[in-house]
């Protein structure tokens, strides 16, 4: 077991409380109940049925919006709530399911005003919550030191954590067969990339062929990073395609003077390929129009940011961000889903553009549909710094292999 390796390999642990339940919510034989897992099974609803009544919990803040919510899943929540109305189990989880969406099924039937829906469905959404949680931790094999229930915490599992580095490292750098192990932050931007990403990069290597491993040095030393400008800029007046038949062909490129040395560098084929971007609704475009350079949703004004986020204050800064020329990104996500803007036109970042912030050439072409594109992407190491770990990998791996040629004559 896990527990058997941390104490064999001494790995770092601590004692973690997992919260399960609010004190509010808490109800006789909770506690007992979340240590049972035939009785988790039972009463923990299907992932479907809890997801269709989350959205509508989740909308409370944004009473159009909940509204909107309900009238587009009503077919389905119609469906789902004859199984929990119609349950008459005396247990109080079947008790508080039944209220909960006999509480939407009220709404629909105009008895029920919407701002009193969230109320009522709360405290069943809660106890999901907390079965989901508590079946994870049979499901995962975590092991539980206590569990208890408190006035001030509500139910907790007082689980043993430990950090997944500690553990890797503990069992990879034991004996003498074991790896040389270092880690470190490296940041994009430090290796010529127009984009500050930074990730936690660990590298290894076999003690056999070397005691040490050093992480790769930065190749940019004086605070001069390559910004937004350096890398899409030469695309500034290349028309974008919105669909992916019309990206079957790419776009052809005409030479240009004058390129940055970045974008020589990524500018490697005459056909553009990837150069799409999605449709903008007109309440996009008009939040666009008003956004300058460096900016992001929170710089709009108030009658701009309506009727879209839930929670309009906790909102991310890299939500609806245009890009400025004159630094590096930030760290490049799924930009269609975080909405980023062309530095100087009005329109949204295409999926080429945001590749250039990676550092792929041109002539690396994604495939699927716009979003796995998008998303392919942003979960993208840039090539620019996995290149500087291989080179570092294959400097200490050449070194080993140099002085075994010379002992072999």
């Amino acid at each position: 077991t896990d527990l058997d390796i941390v104490e064999e390999y001494q790995i770092p642990n601590k004692n973690t409380p997992l919260h399960l339940l609010n004190s509010e919510f808490v109800f006789d034989g909770a506690v007992e109940l979340v240590q049972n897992l035939e009785l988790l099974q039972q009463r923990l609803w299907p992932e479907n049925h809890y997801r269709e009544l989350n959205i509508i919990y989740k909308g409370e803040k944004n009473a159009d919006k909940m509204k909107k919510s309900l009238k587009k899943h009503q077919r389905k929540l119609t469906e789902i709530a004859q199984t929990y109305i119609e349950n008459d189990a005396g247990n109080y989880i079947a008790q508080r399911s039944r209220e909960a969406f006999q509480a939407v099924m009220d709404y629909f039937d105009g008895i029920l005003e919407a701002d009193r829906i969230h109320t009522l469905i709360e405290p069943a959404i809660m106890i999901q919550r907390m079965l989901s949680k508590a079946k994870e931790i049979f499901d995962n094999h975590i092991h539980v030191d206590s569990y208890e229930c408190t006035e001030k915490d509500g139910i907790l599992a007082n689980i043993r954590s430990f950090a997944v580095f500690d553990y890797l490292k503990s069992i990879l750098t034991s004996g003498e067969d074991g790896y040389a192990i270092n880690s470190g932050v490296l940041c994009a931007a430090d290796f010529g990339a127009p984009q500050k990403r930074n990730r936690f990069v660990i590298m290894g290597i076999k003690k056999s062929i070397s005691e040490v491993v050093f992480l790769p040095s930065k190749k940019v030393k004086d605070g001069r990073y390559r910004t937004v400008r350096d890398a899409i800029c030469d695309l500034e007046h290349v028309p974008p395609v919105y669909d992916l038949a019309d990206d079957e062909e790419g776009i052809p490129l005409k030479a240009k003077e004058q390129l940055s040395p970045l974008a020589k560098q990524l500018r490697d084929s005459d056909i553009l390929k990837n150069h799409i971007i999605t449709k903008t609704t007109d309440v996009a475009m008009a939040r666009f129009k008003a956004l300058n350079q460096g900016q992001n949703f929170h710089s709009l004004n108030d009658s701009l940011k309506t009727n879209t986020y839930t929670d309009v204050k906790r909102t991310q800064n890299t939500i609806y961000l245009r890009l400025n020329y004159e630094e590096p990104s930030g760290t490049v996500i799924n930009v269609r889903k975080s909405m980023w803007i062309h530095p100087t036109l009005d329109r949204a970042i295409s999926i080429r553009e945001a590749a250039r912030l990676q550092t792929f050439p041109d002539s690396f072409v994604f495939c699927g549909s716009k979003d796995k594109q998008y998303q392919q992407v942003g979960n993208a190491v840039p090539p620019i710094m996995a290149k500087a770990i291989a080179k570092q990998l294959a400097t200490t791996l050449g070194k080993k292999l140099r002085e075994a040629e010379q002992e072999n004559g």
